[in-house]
């Protein structure tokens, strides 16, 4: 499942990683920033104090 992160400064992205990916990733390489990519194509580097929240991203709804 996608996760959802939101930054301090407002901005929000998607990445394909799951959520336990993500929270692993950041306390692997803390205090250095980590390299994420979103769903759409941009690459950011960030750390624990650039995130205000990681959750999973939900599932749009099924369209009959």
């Amino acid at each position: 499942m996608a996760t959802r992160i939101v930054f301090l400064n407002g901005q929000v992205t998607t990445v394909t990683e799951t959520e336990d990916q993500v929270v692993e990733a950041v306390r692997r390489d803390h205090p250095n920033s980590v390299k994420l990519e979103g769903v759409d194509g941009i690459v950011m580097f960030v750390n624990w104090s650039h995130i205000t929240s990681i959750a999973p991203h939900p599932e749009p709804p099924l369209v009959s």
